[in-house]
């Protein structure tokens, strides 16, 4: 696939088992740090697949890597560093729920997905 084959680009016609509309989305993609997502049910991994959503670098490295730098860029904004910030449990914690506040009534772009990181970050 080319640069930018992922979303509606790599979707054409297929069949999208799990969309954002429904509600066990966000439970069944667990997004990485390293800006990788990781499908968590088959339904999932089919979406990833069938999206080019980047589960692999092989799959799409350059998707994999904005999603890196958007997050990171999120936490320095938010004053962590994502090398060392999110080992302290309560600044993880304090973190999501500022992530979680919209602003002018909207999420910050990523917030979700950072979140979905720190969620994961708390479960270990």
């Amino acid at each position: 696939m080319r640069i930018g084959d992922h979303c509606d680009n790599a979707h054409g016609s297929q069949a999208l088992p799990l969309t954002p509309f429904v509600p066990e989305c966000e439970s069944q993609l667990r997004y990485k740090i390293s800006g990788r997502v990781e499908g968590l049910t088959d339904r999932a991994r089919e979406t990833i697949r069938v999206l080019n959503l980047g589960d692999t670098e092989l799959a799409n490295k350059a998707l994999i890597e904005k999603r890196k730098r958007l997050c990171d860029a999120l936490l320095w904004t938010n004053g962590v560093d994502p090398e060392e910030g999110l080992e302290d449990e309560e600044l993880v914690r304090m973190l999501i729920g500022d992530l979680l506040q919209p602003k002018d009534q909207r999420l910050e772009a990523f917030a979700p997905v950072l979140v979905n990181i720190m969620h994961g970050r708390l479960d270990r």
